[in-house]
């Protein structure tokens, strides 16, 4: 027995409800794993050092670096990225038909591609001040507060320092959340019976939840993989300050000293930050997104 899902708002209370509380539990648990993978990624010598050597110091302190401007900041902007990526793909489901996923995946493909690229143009003015700061921090060597990193980066850099790696950042997660809006909405469309049209009364919140996390995880596992190299780039480039050049200076840098290998360096840390953060921040979210919607709380309508 099926029942037919309820329109998706451009402004859905239940998607910010979800969209908050994901995101902070998904920070709060994978957090150090991000910060292991900065610090891989942006170690200068041709070879990485052990693990140890990796690790910051204190070590609880240092692997949670940064959290304080990545929970502050990080909520309300996965919230505007959720709402925006939701937002466009409702508009443009209406005007074409290919987004009811009856006509095939490569048909569909250009509808998750302007819908995702709509949510990170949105998102990214608050993500990449967080990612500036978040970054330095857990690097190491700037101090620990955020405060006072963030004054200090606009005294001296001006609004490109704050700003360093916009672009870059479009660039990376233009293309890496158009492939996982593809993947992800493929696969949810093989694992939930009757998505997108209709949800399934069939499947228990928890079930429901379960499916979205595997589809979650093969999702981003794929699109991670496949924009790795950028991603090494855009980090190298953030923690920079300007230091190294241009931005072909910080290419021609990582090329010269580590060859290939600097391009895919950090990705199976970054894979294990990705895949788990974004299973908890998708799973609770579209269990919450569910619940929030079915259980018909009402005080936004």
């Amino acid at each position: 027995m099926t029942t037919q899902a309820p329109p998706i708002k451009l402004l859905d209370p239940a998607v910010l409800i979800a969209a908050s509380t994901s995101s902070l539990l998904s920070r709060l648990v994978c957090h150090p794993l991000d910060t292991l993978r900065l610090r891989i990624q942006t170690h200068p010598g041709a070879t990485l050092p052990s693990l140890a050597e990796l690790m910051p110091k204190p070590a609880v302190r240092g692997l949670y670096a940064g959290l304080p401007v990545a929970v502050v900041i990080g909520i309300p902007a996965l919230s505007i990225y959720l709402s925006a990526y939701e937002g466009a793909k409702a508009l443009l489901s209406a005007h074409f038909p290919a987004a009811d996923g009856s006509q095939g995946l490569v048909k569909q493909l250009p509808i998750f591609l302007a819908a995702g690229m709509t949510a990170e143009v949105a998102s990214a003015a608050i993500w990449t001040p967080m990612e500036v700061v978040k970054s330095r921090l857990q690097r190491g060597g700037d101090g620990t507060s955020a405060t006072a990193l963030l004054k200090r980066i606009w005294r001296d850099e001006g609004y490109r320092g704050v700003f360093r790696g916009y672009w870059m950042g479009i660039a990376v997660w233009g293309p890496q959340v158009s492939l996982y809006w593809m993947f992800y909405e493929s696969l949810k469309s093989r694992f939930l019976p009757g998505y997108p049209i209709q949800t399934s009364s069939d499947l228990s919140e928890r079930e429901h939840a379960l499916r979205c996390i595997a589809a979650s995880s093969l999702a981003c596992g794929a699109a991670v993989t496949l924009t790795n190299p950028i991603d090494a780039v855009q980090a190298r480039w953030q923690v920079s300050g300007g230091r190294s050049g241009s931005l072909r200076d910080v290419v021609n840098g990582m090329w010269k000293v580590g060859g290939s290998g600097a391009f895919v360096r950090g990705i199976g840390a970054r894979l294990a930050y990705t895949v788990p953060a974004n299973a908890i921040s998708m799973g609770s979210y579209e269990f919450l997104k569910r619940r929030v919607r079915e259980r018909g709380w009402g005080w936004w309508n």
